[in-house]
Parts: C-alpha cells; structure tokens; sequence
C-alpha cells in the first residue's frame, strides 16, 4: 500500500511544474532523493535529463515550449525570451524560422553553455510580457534581436515586412529600437528598414499623383521644401500648391502613429498652420479606399486656400 501511494505521488508530480520541466533542487524539496531522481531518468524510465540539474518529468523528446522552460531555469530570474520564440508567441507569421532558443540575461550572469540556446548579456533588458505563460520581450525588441542574427536579407525583409503590415508596428518604432541595440549585425535590417520605408513612400506617393490628375487639380509640387519669411526650414510636406498656399501630407503608414511619428507630425503641422499655410492630412488607406472623398478635400481646400491671401513662404527652387 505504501509502494502504491509513493507511485501516485511521483506520478502526480509533473502537473506540479510548468511544461512538465522542473529543477533536481525542486524534486528533492519535494521529498525525492538523488537515487529516485537518477532512477526514473536513466534509458527506458519515466524521466529524462535535458541538462545538468534539469529534469523532464516525461519520457517523450521535449518540445519546443519545454525547451523555452528549460532554458529560462537555467538563465535564472530576470531573464526575458526574444527572438523567434517570443515573435511566434506575439502571434507574428513571419517568425517560422529555424534557430536556437533565444534569452536575454543581466550582463553580470554566469551562463553556461547549453546545446540550443544563446544567452546574450545586456544591460538594456526590456520589460517583459507575458504570452504562453514565458516573460517574453516585447514585439518591438524581439524583431530587432532576430534581424541582427537572421542568417540572410531575405529572412530580415520577409519578417519586418511581417511586423510592420500585420503586427502594426511602424518603421520608425523599429528604427528607434535598432538605435539602441548593439552595432552587432544592425547593418542590414537597418539597410532594409530603410527600403521598405521608401517603399512605402512610394506607393502612396502614386496613389496620390493618380488622384490629383483624376481630380482635375493643378499640378503640385512634390516633396518640397518650405521655408518662413526669415529663411528657416518649417517642412516638407507632400504635395504643394504654390499659387495658392496649400499643403496635403500623406501618412506614410496605414496604422495609428507612434509617439514619435505623432510629434513629428504636430510639429510639422504647427510649424505650416503658423505661418499661414492651409494643411490637408490624409492617410494612405483613404487615399486608397475613398479616392473620391479625398479629391472633393482636395478641391474645397485649394478653392478656400485661393481665397486668402497667399502666406509669405517660399518653396525651394
């Protein structure tokens, strides 16, 4: 009766731990001994080893989550997962690459070599959040970390290109998380950063030529600078009309602005509207899906921008 109660015991311990993964020091605090522990994980037991000190509490070759588990008891507290693991727990389709278990771990942290894992020491270490029951870092500094080890430019551009259309995160998020990792393998996710921004630029760029010829409109100026009456640079917009006075800036991107690009765009809008300039705003998926409506904007705001006198600016040459 006892042997049956002790084998009960030892088979309900797997739910008591996270994937079925637990530390040698744990099982011993439950009342196991070293013997049992090396019993049950010797050929054909119940139990195997997946590191020194770490222990599956089943006999099937570990998944990827026990691997993640495994990995993050061996890090220690304060490490975060990144990489193509926390990308895939964000729920992004471009993170089906093949690599190894990636941690950030506390620059000062003694961490030893394990088969299928990186430890990257830093001292930048992100808060975490919680996706699959791992601390995970968040979206932004996950892409960064897998660009800057992804093996070619074609995994960088499939997955940025990923992040930016379904995940929502701009360009100029992930600029600014580039600018504060490591030089270490930046050189091309900024490289392709920087093509796809143009990229995108230019589509909506030719939605908005095609609109104004099919609007009936002068033709504008594009990309332009302005300058105030006392010769300093107030923006760039777009579009712009010079007889008139009128500006249309296009959003680069179909998404909400980050706090960045949001600023940005308050500046530039502040710094037209001061000295006189009529501003139209329009984000690309108008330009897009309601050509008709934004041409109608377009002409009312150049027939009012008409009627006042024109803003003492000047367009560069």
């Amino acid at each position: 009766m006892t042997t049956n109660r002790a084998l009960l015991d030892l088979d309900a311990i797997p739910s008591m731990f996270s994937h079925n993964v637990a530390t040698a020091a744990d099982l011993i605090a439950l009342g196991l001994s070293g013997n049992t522990i090396e019993e049950r994980c010797r050929d054909g037991g119940p139990w195997r080893r997946l590191q020194q000190g770490i222990v599956l509490l089943g006999d099937a070759p570990p998944n990827r989550a026990q691997r993640i588990q495994a990995a993050l008891t061996v890090a220690g507290p304060d490490a975060v997962l990144t990489g193509i693991d926390a990308l895939a727990l964000h729920g992004v389709s471009g993170a089906r690459l093949d690599g190894p278990v990636h941690l950030l771990v506390p620059p000062r942290r003694q961490s030893r070599l394990v088969d299928g894992v990186f430890f990257d020491r830093t001292s930048a270490l992100p808060v975490a959040q919680l996706r699959g029951g791992f601390p995970v870092a968040p979206l932004p500094r996950a892409t960064i970390d897998t660009c800057r080890r992804a093996p070619s430019a074609e995994h960088v551009r499939a997955l940025l290109t990923s992040v930016i259309r379904e995940a929502r995160i701009s360009p100029t998020t992930l600029r600014e998380e580039l600018s504060r990792a490591t030089s270490r393998g930046s050189a091309l996710p900024r490289r392709i950063l920087a093509e796809l921004d143009d990229s995108v630029r230019s589509l909506a760029q030719g939605w908005a030529r095609r609109l104004v010829l099919r609007a009936g409109l002068p033709t504008p100026r594009w990309r332009v600078p302005i300058s105030g009456p006392t010769g300093a640079h107030l923006a760039t917009p777009d579009a712009w009309w010079d007889d008139v006075g009128l500006a249309w800036e296009v959003d680069s991107y179909a998404f909400d602005l980050t706090p960045t690009d949001y600023a940005a765009a308050l500046r530039r809008a502040a710094h037209l509207t001061a000295a006189g300039i009529l501003v139209v705003h329009t984000p690309p998926t108008q330009l897009r899906d309601e050509p008709a409506v934004v041409a109608d904007l377009l002409r009312a705001a150049h027939t009012q921008a008409g009627t006042r006198p024109r803003p003492q600016v000047e367009a560069a040459a």
